[in-house]
């Protein structure tokens, strides 16, 4: 995450101050604050034929570990089109958003997760593969045989795909 020194506005050397409820780089001159925001991320669950698509991470954070299909949103784009477009960047495939399964956060981490159950589009499964830019390989998995994931968010989605499928 990029810190000012200098303000982008007038060059002035940046004084932390308590703003807001917050500590934040200001600047005593032309007032200008530094507002870090979070980043958005969206997660995508594909289900096909009562299993899960996981892909093995190609890339830190979690590289060699299972996860579901994700990535930032960018500036200006569409969540759910950026859902979309991570699904293909990652896997080839189209897809359809069913639902919306939660909106997850953490206190002092910098990611608002934001999690879609969907489908595979008709015919699709044939244009499946692995991205290797991004993962490594692609499986799908059982919700009862669901390998240990990546990250702390997964495992709570996972919950969340288990509560609504009745397991205990």
């Amino acid at each position: 995450m990029p810190v000012f020194k200098y303000c982008p506005m007038c060059a002035t050397l940046l004084v932390e101050q308590d703003i807001y409820h917050g500590l934040r780089l200001t600047c005593p001159t032309c007032g200008f604050i530094n507002f870090i925001e979070p980043k958005v991320v969206a997660v995508v669950v594909i289900e096909h034929e009562g299993k899960i698509l996981l892909g093995k991470r190609n890339i830190d954070p979690g590289m060699g570990c299972w996860s579901f299909v994700s990535g930032y949103v960018e500036r200006g784009e569409k969540l759910e089109e950026a859902a979309m477009r991570e699904v293909k960047e990652e896997t080839n495939l189209d897809v359809r958003l069913e639902r919306l399964i939660g909106v997850y956060s953490e206190r002092d981490n910098p990611h608002i997760v934001i999690a879609f159950a969907a489908s595979i589009t008709d015919n699709a499964m044939n244009e499946i593969i692995a991205q290797p830019d991004e993962v490594s390989e692609l499986a799908f998995f059982a919700l009862d045989e669901m390998p240990a994931l990546a990250f702390p968010t997964d495992t709570e989605i996972l919950q969340a795909l288990q509560q609504r499928a009745g397991y205990s």
